[in-house]
């Protein structure tokens, strides 16, 4: 009895343990890919909206059940390799922090945009 006991209190305390790091692992995982979506929005702000032929969109993120996010838009005149570089790989981090913790979300489409258009320094998006 005692040594089922003493199993006992260490198998839980070894759950306990596991849960705390599955969460802080979680935690951190998920600081990580918002801290790249703030670095993304950052380059997709560094310049005034004045004229929305300068500008374009493309989608973000990945939802648990498929498709984007959303859609950012950003000004051609920036490093777009590096900025779209930064999309995808914040997107396939999305796609396996869902696959490994199975995210659920809901299903719903991001309506794309047809446009952008500039209003008082911003992009916007026509739909």
């Amino acid at each position: 009895m005692c040594h089922f006991r003493f199993f006992t209190v260490l198998l839980i305390s070894i759950l306990i343990t596991s849960c705390n790091d599955d969460d802080s692992d979680r935690e951190r995982e998920e600081q990580n890919l918002n801290e790249l979506l703030v670095e993304i929005e950052n380059l997709a702000n560094s310049e005034s909206c004045t004229d929305p032929s300068g500008w374009t969109y493309t989608s973000y993120g990945s939802k648990a059940c498929g498709g984007p996010v959303g859609y950012i838009a950003y000004p051609t005149t920036i490093d777009t390799t590096a900025f779209l570089e930064k999309v995808a790989a914040h997107r396939m981090a999305q796609q396996e922090f869902n696959r490994r913790w199975d995210v659920v979300s809901n299903c719903a489409l991001a309506a794309e945009p047809r446009a952008v258009e500039c209003e008082n320094g911003n992009p916007v998006f026509r739909y």
